[in-house]
């Protein structure tokens, strides 16, 4: 089954709230390796945008939202490749569910803002 996720975010909202808390209580969101990422780089809210953002278009491709998959269940790696997805537990048995066999995901940045878009076949 084909599925398409888009989901937009905007840099300073992100920036504010990964201000405002410890590495621990980012982790009930972002993964170690998605925070040892983010705070790695030149532009760390931005790359917590783009985690966040594919996390919710990752589960709006899968049809069910992040209703019933945790927040860790979906890691993003942004390279210079581009952009990858790796699933486990609900959000991996929802995709096999969907018969997903490939993932295209992309993202932009403009301004304050990121967008990323997300293709399941």
């Amino acid at each position: 089954m084909m599925g398409i996720g888009i989901d937009l975010e905007s840099i300073s909202r992100v920036a504010n709230w990964v201000k405002r808390y410890d590495r621990d209580t980012l982790s009930l969101v972002f993964t170690t390796r998605e925070i040892d990422h983010c705070q790695s780089v030149s532009y760390p809210y931005q790359h917590y945008a783009v985690c966040f953002c594919a996390k919710e278009a990752v589960g709006k491709a899968l049809g069910t939202g992040l209703a019933d998959i945790g927040w860790n269940e979906i890691e993003t790696a942004i390279d210079p490749s581009g952009l990858t997805i790796q699933l486990q537990g609900a959000a991996q048995r929802q995709a096999m569910i969907n018969g997903v066999q490939h993932w295209l995901a992309t993202w932009c940045c403009w301004d304050d803002y990121v967008l990323v878009h997300v293709l399941t076949y």
